[in-house]
């Protein structure tokens, strides 16, 4: 069950915990120059997904996205495939342990780390993206998006417990969004039920979305009153289950390597 944090009172470094203001339509993203060079990241925390995801996920962006990049993994794990730039996980291991009320793991909260100033050295602009998705599409559209931070419009029913989804994230380190990572603490993961309830809270109103139909989600895609998918769908995310391993979909067995 997700919280709704409504006591106007409740903060942790100057960050106002409550609900935000949402907006309806939230602003979206616009499509410019593509950058000179992205860093692409992912994060890979404990063990709720094996090397195969990783992998995955590294092939599918070599051969979907033409933006000069670097793919890197910001990992607690020594096995991380050969030709993959590790990035030792910055958020410390206690505040990722454990279930929620939901039963979800905690293990989310490692995506704050992707915040901390200096991470990716010199970087301008970074795409990160969750392991549980399957991308079926190019990339350079999203990748070549405009705003300093721009995230997924949340799902349906999902929306009550944060306006947007972090499954996939292009981004501008700068001060701002270095607050997601310098601003957090213990209280936030008591508080609230996820990462992209925290990135709403800091970020907010600073957050662009994409147009619904470039990032789908795989189960609400069943759902005639939530399906987007089309021609210019790039991105299928796996959020909750089921995970792309256990779907036998042509399409996602054939995009999922």
């Amino acid at each position: 069950m997700s919280r709704m944090i409504t006591q106007s009172m409740l903060t942790t470094n100057g960050v106002d915990l409550k609900t935000p203001k949402m907006f309806e339509p939230p602003p979206r993203v616009t499509v410019g120059e593509p950058p000179e060079k992205l860093t692409v990241a992912c994060v890979w925390w404990g063990t709720a997904y094996p090397i195969k995801y990783v992998i995955n996920l590294r092939n599918m962006v070599a051969r979907h996205l033409t933006i000069p990049h670097e793919f890197v993994c910001i990992s607690d794990r020594d096995d991380v495939p050969e030709g993959i730039r590790k990035i030792p996980t910055p958020v410390a291991n206690e505040l990722c342990q454990g279930k929620d009320q939901g039963g979800h793991s905690k293990g989310w909260w490692a995506k704050v780390g992707i915040y901390k100033p200096g991470l990716f050295g010199d970087a301008k602009r970074v795409m990160y993206i969750d392991l549980d998705v399957v991308i079926i599409g190019s990339l350079d559209t999203i990748a070549s998006v405009q705003e300093p931070f721009c995230m997924i419009e949340n799902f349906g029913p999902n929306k009550g417990h944060s306006a947007h989804n972090s499954s996939l994230v292009v981004f501008t380190p700068n001060e701002q969004s270095e607050r997601i990572y310098t601003k957090f603490s213990p209280q936030v993961v008591k508080e609230l039920h996820g990462d992209q309830c925290w990135q709403w809270r800091v970020m907010q109103p600073g957050i662009h979305d994409y147009p619904k139909s470039w990032v789908v989600s795989y189960k609400y895609e069943k759902h005639p009153q939530w399906r987007h998918k089309n021609k210019d769908t790039a991105v299928v995310i796996f959020h909750g289950k089921p995970k792309p391993h256990e779907v036998r979909d042509p399409y996602i067995v054939n995009n999922w390597k």
